[in-house]
This record gives C-alpha cells, structure tokens and sequence, in this order.
C-alpha cells in the first residue's frame, strides 16, 4: 500500500525521485506516527497566536489531540533529519462559513509563519502555499528573490531565500492541507531533501484526513 501511495504521487507531481527511498522514509515517519503516547506540551498543541485559536477550529478533545501529537512529531521527526531550513509548517484546508477556504496552521517549528491564511485569487499572488491549496500542485522555488523581482510572487512577507510547498491529499485526490518550508539558502531543495518532504506529505494525509473528518473540502486540480 505505501508504494502504492508514494507512485501515486510521485506520478501526480511529476516527480522523478526513487521510489524506494521516499517509501522507506515513509515507513519510518508511519512507525513515529505509530508509536504512541508522547508528551508534547498542549500549548504548542493548541496554540492561541497572533488572534487566532485553534479549538475556534478545531475541536477541542483528546481524539484530536492525539492526531495533533501525531501531525507535529512527523513534522518534528522529518525537521531533526533535515538541514538548512528556517521554519516548517503543516496547514489544513478549511472551509468557512462564507464558503471562503483558508489554509489553518497545525504544526511549526522555527521562525513564526502566518497562522491563518484565506485562500483566494490575491492570497495565491502572495502565497505559494494558497496556489498549492487552491491546485493541489507542489510548488518548489529555488531563487525567491528572483521571482520577487519578476512578479511571480508579491508582498514584502518573504523571509526566504528558497522555499517548498506540497499538497496533502486523500486517496480521492482531495487537498487536505499543505506542508511549506522554508529554507535560508538558495536551492535547498536536492533530490535527498525533497525525498524527505514528500513521504512527510504522503504520511500526513492519515492524520490529517481524520482530524478534518467530513469537513475538509477542495479537490486537487491537477489530473
């Protein structure tokens, strides 16, 4: 089933990795996800940071409670193996009231990132990771200054010089949220840092899919 899951998405994403490698670091990050219990403080679980609390969102019980142990040891385990990056971050898909989606931070590790992001037309001009939510498409910029210099990107919030964001998806090809990291240095992202992020991407899916429950919504786009 895990080769499965990570053909699956190297194929979606175009991706020419070994195989091999990002299911073996998936079977590692499964058995983290897997190993129980661990203490984690629950103020870091659930956050209240720059006006936005978390049990607004989600609700606040020890099923989910769980699951956020979950999504921030993966997170924590695929950081402590990697090098170079200046902040981590898992964000979920939501749906609002008004029918507006927003991206919703999860987990972090390093510099503080945005918690609470709409998912719209202007967001996505800003943010890869709101074109990565709104498409289902991995986004990977080896040089952010030089797309700041050329449009491709706007606003004065990017602290990074390199940065990646990959969808976390269902098995239906539904978007369930997005991981984004960013790195301090230009072209960050070799074949070995990416092999990590991607089976990250494909292992959250389990944990993620069963803390939005019914509720999380929007459709990868790219098939």
């Amino acid at each position: 089933m895990s080769a499965l899951l990570v053909q699956d998405y190297l194929q979606t994403q175009g991706l020419r990795l070994p195989t091999d490698e990002v299911r073996v670091a998936l079977m590692t990050l499964q058995a983290v996800i897997n190993m129980g219990e661990v203490s984690v403080d629950r103020n870091i679980l659930w956050y209240c940071r720059d006006h936005v609390v978390l049990s607004d969102y989600v609700a606040e019980n020890s099923d989910n409670e769980k699951l956020l142990k979950q999504i921030f040891m993966a997170l924590d385990s695929v950081g402590s193996r990697c090098e170079g990056w200046q902040s981590i971050a898992v964000y979920a898909l939501m749906p609002s009231e008004n029918g507006q989606p927003f991206l919703l931070r999860l987990a972090q590790q390093g510099s503080v990132l945005e918690q609470k992001i709409e998912v719209n037309e202007e967001s996505g001009r800003r943010y890869l990771s709101c074109r990565t939510a709104a498409t289902g498409w991995l986004n990977v910029v080896n040089d952010m200054q030089k797309w700041f210099e050329l449009g491709e990107v706007e606003g004065d919030h990017h602290r990074c010089l390199s940065q990646m964001v990959l969808p976390v998806c269902a098995e239906s090809g539904k978007v369930l949220g997005v991981v984004q990291v960013d790195c301090a240095q230009k072209n960050a992202f070799d074949n070995a840092v990416q092999t990590d992020w991607v089976a990250l991407a494909v292992a959250l899916a389990e944990p993620m899919q069963a803390l939005l429950g019914e509720g999380s919504e929007g459709e990868c786009e790219n098939e």
